[in-house]
């Protein structure tokens, strides 16, 4: 009887950590920029030779996945919905890398596992589940993204943008925050 108990708990045991595992990577692959989607795949194009790209740029998204009310004694959990605009009507944008960081300055994951190409005036976007008690990110209140892109002929900043949204009781919170341009102080 012991023995056959050991091995359902062991079994159990087995299973528990299958489950985790593939929640865990479950949450890891949500938080990229889904570039299978008919949505996306309309939104990007054939990425140019990298030989070709004569302007590579950077830009900071500041991200919240809380904010403290009551004098910090109440923490409002938020999620963010996150686009990416290219805003040139008539030059197509590389992404080669977008990152998202804790407050540490701890890289929690690449939203962009491979470079692509958004299309003029195309949109791609995403949600980053912030809250640290549905899917423990450590994203915190100092969570960022830092996007890296590139082109072949001068364009406009591209726009990322999150939309930050989150409730308490009866209250409802939401705000933008908008990307930055990365510039070297001299």
């Amino acid at each position: 009887m012991r023995m056959k108990t050991t091995f359902w708990v062991a079994l159990f045991g087995l299973f528990l950590q299958a489950f985790i595992g593939l929640t865990a990577q479950a949450a890891d692959n949500a938080l990229r920029f889904d570039l299978n989607s008919d949505r996306a795949k309309a939104a990007i194009t054939e990425n140019p030779a990298e030989s070709r790209l004569s302007i590579k740029k950077q830009s900071y998204l500041p991200l919240y996945s809380s904010v403290a009310l009551g004098g910090g004694a109440t923490l409002v959990h938020l999620g963010a919905n996150v686009t990416l605009r290219n805003i040139s009507p008539d030059q197509p944008l590389v992404i080669s890398s977008a990152r998202y960081f804790d407050r540490s300055g701890e890289l929690v994951a690449e939203l962009a596992v491979q470079p692509f190409t958004l299309k003029p005036m195309a949109t791609i976007e995403m949600f980053i589940p912030i809250t640290e008690q549905s899917v423990g990110l450590r994203g915190g209140r100092g969570g960022s993204i830092l996007l890296d892109w590139a082109a072949v002929a001068p364009v406009p900043e591209p726009m990322l943008e999150a939309l930050v949204l989150g409730s308490s009781g009866p209250a409802s919170f939401s705000f933008t925050s908008r990307s930055q341009p990365v510039r070297m102080a001299q």
